[in-house]
């Protein structure tokens, strides 16, 4: 591999331990994906869930970071703040705490933007077209690739840590110009409509688990569509499947047009999904009655201002039923604003819990003992809350006026 000035001398320990470290695996990752120089990231985005021990000698001799970076949600759902509301295991949060500190004071220490979320984006955290970042979680990296057109390649938690303390990144996959265009058309069938949040969801989902590993453009949806309908179709599809890019004509950076998007190649296929495909998809996430819910999850990807403030609206006036739960997601600058709304009230006098974690419940789900049944709008943590909980709660994915309706009553008068 090919490194500049700079790069040598961090590689010769000359700018720190950790550096040297860092930039030293960055090198041997390169060497393994054939990659024949380093580029410079104009943020990362990282995971706080590296054992801290790790994490000290990374970051030996540092004093700030070279780039932007925030923070991907904590795991597992879990919130050091708000997990006795959340009904999580005191042996678990006891087993969690210690190490959730030591990652703390190196984060405050160094400049890791703590902003617990898993759309930076939104939170300032928001990199060029066409530039170069690493950034983790499966959801992030392909809205960042897709929404954006911000490049990043999908960086595991080491070789995204180390590109956040290095500044650098190996050049290739998604990086590079060739390997960014559509593969595949999707397209609708004329009866399937997108209404809600699961409709979307679904789409995404199906397109995951039939396209797998290649990028995809969209070419026959609403130009108008919003944030929130577009991060439900697109995260699903890394979930189900592996997709790289999911285009959208008219919407996403790179896809002014079809022929844009598809590079003007010719496509492998066209996949056209039918109102019949949608429909098995939701019945892969399905229990009978909506009522016998014991939790409902939102917030995966998590909760928008836009989203908290529909929320607030259908949850006004309501409670929740005894035994029942309800857990939020939402990344730190997003609380603060919808608590300055008047939305968090709401929500949290409902009965409602809002966390900064991950509501897919990765990698270990510790979902409140006694959990049988999970309600959620997102596909995506249906996913990942049914594979692991392996068989032990049931999870339906449906619209989010409908998971909430089932959980809450209306209060009198």
């Amino acid at each position: 591999m090919q490194l500049t000035k700079y790069e040598q001398e961090m590689a010769d320990g000359k700018h720190g331990r950790g550096l040297q470290r860092a930039i030293n695996v960055l090198i041997q990752y390169g060497d393994a994906v054939g990659a024949n120089r380093m580029v410079e990231i104009a943020s990362a985005h990282v995971m706080p869930k590296e054992p801290p021990e790790l994490l000290e000698e990374y970051t030996l001799d540092m004093e700030e970071l070279p780039v932007k970076t925030t923070l991907h949600p904590y795991m597992s759902a879990f919130s050091p703040e708000k997990w006795e509301q959340m009904g999580i295991d005191r042996a678990y949060a006891e087993s969690e705490l210690p190490d959730c500190e030591k990652r703390r004071k190196i984060h405050e220490e160094l400049g890791f933007i703590r902003t617990y979320s898993c759309l930076p984006m939104t939170l300032g955290n928001l990199p060029p077209s066409g530039s170069y970042n690493s950034w983790i979680g499966s959801c992030a990296q392909i809205l960042s690739n897709s929404m954006m057109g911000a490049r990043t390649n999908k960086d595991g938690t080491i070789v995204n840590m180390c590109a956040a303390l290095t500044g650098r990144t190996p050049y290739f996959g998604l990086l590079k110009d060739e390997n960014r265009f559509a593969q595949i058309i999707i397209r609708r069938a004329p009866d399937v409509l997108l209404e809600t949040d699961d409709d979307y969801g679904a789409l995404g989902y199906f397109v995951g688990e039939n396209v797998t590993n290649k990028s995809v453009v969209f070419d026959d949806l609403d130009p108008k569509i919003s944030f929130d309908h577009l991060k439900y179709l697109i995260a699903p599809a890394a979930a189900s499947g592996s997709v790289h890019i999911c285009h959208v004509v008219g919407v996403t950076p790179e896809a002014p047009t079809l022929e844009a998007a598809l590079g003007g190649k010719e496509p492998e296929k066209i996949l056209t999904v039918t109102k019949e495909n949608i429909e098995d998809t939701k019945l892969k996430f399905y229990f009978k009655n909506l009522q016998d819910a014991d939790i409902v999850l939102l917030g995966c990807p998590h909760v928008t201002v836009e989203e908290a403030g529909h929320i607030a609206k259908l949850l006004r006036g309501r409670k929740l039923r005894e035994g029942k739960r309800l857990w939020l997601g939402m990344g730190n600058p997003i609380y603060t604003l919808c608590k300055d709304m008047g939305y968090t009230k709401v929500i949290e006098d409902a009965g409602g819990v809002i966390s900064n974690g991950c509501m897919a419940t990765i990698p270990d789900s510790p979902l409140p003992y006694g959990t049988k049944r999970v309600l959620t709008n997102s596909f995506k943590a249906a996913h990942y809350v049914n594979s692991l909980q392996k068989g032990k709660a049931k999870v339906m994915v449906t619209s989010l006026e409908k998971c909430l309706e089932a959980i809450t009553r209306q209060l009198e008068g």
